[in-house]
């Protein structure tokens, strides 16, 4: 058996196997955005539709958040030492890509979202585009949450392909088979989330691609499930 030659401390093949084996991978997500107060969300949900659940299925990047501190320094307690000390959490930005169905509802969407945030001509009660044409038309913003409100939560699911798995060719109701996987996973729920911004999609008349829609979001923060609870959504639409 193989052995590595590691300073205090020799490895076996089989310790080696035990800790890559198992490395967690980054193709298995899930974003869930419960928008179901936005009401303009009942046009892209015909016949009792879940356009949430299109949005969840075809977002197929994003990226795991990350923190970090605002400080102040303290120069006054120790002679020659300078100390710093944290005040406030700092969040970096949300993006998520979506594949563009073709329909284009996933851009008509996010574009409404924004309109409904800030729209030039704001005349009626849902804050959608009066008449944008007009050369007197100017942008209002409405308050996050006069009316129905802009913001709302967002859950990303971190999972493996091992999550929940079952054991195969069982003719028993799901509900019934033992699982051969765990709930090793962590969600992260971002607090009050809205559209920072809509990315530019070049379109060329070059080889063929799937269209993609990236859109950036901002939140007033973000806590982890530590209970690796499944991601349900939400909304009653």
């Amino acid at each position: 058996m193989a052995r590595g030659s590691v300073p205090f401390r020799t490895y076996s093949t089989n310790d080696f196997i035990k800790r890559f084996s198992h490395l967690a991978q980054t193709s298995q997500f899930r974003a869930v955005i419960q928008a179901a107060k936005l009401p303009f969300l009942s046009k892209y949900n015909p016949q009792g539709g879940r356009f949430t659940e299109d949005l969840s299925i075809l977002c197929n990047a994003t990226n795991l958040p990350g923190s970090r501190f605002s400080t102040t320094e303290n120069a006054q307690d120790y002679y020659g030492v300078n100390q710093k000390f944290a005040y406030r959490r700092d969040f970096d930005n949300l993006t998520l890509n979506f594949y563009v169905d073709n329909q284009y509802d996933i851009i008509n969407f996010f574009e409404e979202w924004m309109d409904y945030i800030g729209s030039p001509n704001d005349t009626n009660r849902y804050g959608v585009i009066g008449n944008p044409k007009l050369e007197s038309a100017f942008y209002r913003f409405r308050y996050p949450e006069q009316g129905y409100g802009y913001k709302c939560t967002i859950d990303l699911h971190k999972f493996d392909k091992d999550y929940e798995t079952v054991n195969a060719g069982s003719k028993q109701e799901v509900s019934d088979v033992p699982r051969t996987g765990g709930r090793n996973g962590m969600v992260y729920t971002f607090i009050n989330a809205f559209p920072l911004s809509i990315n530019s999609m070049p379109v060329s008349y070059n080889n063929t691609e799937t269209l993609k829609c990236s859109v950036n979001f901002v939140y007033d923060r973000y806590f982890v499930n530590r209970n690796r609870g499944v991601v349900q959504h939400q909304d009653a639409t």
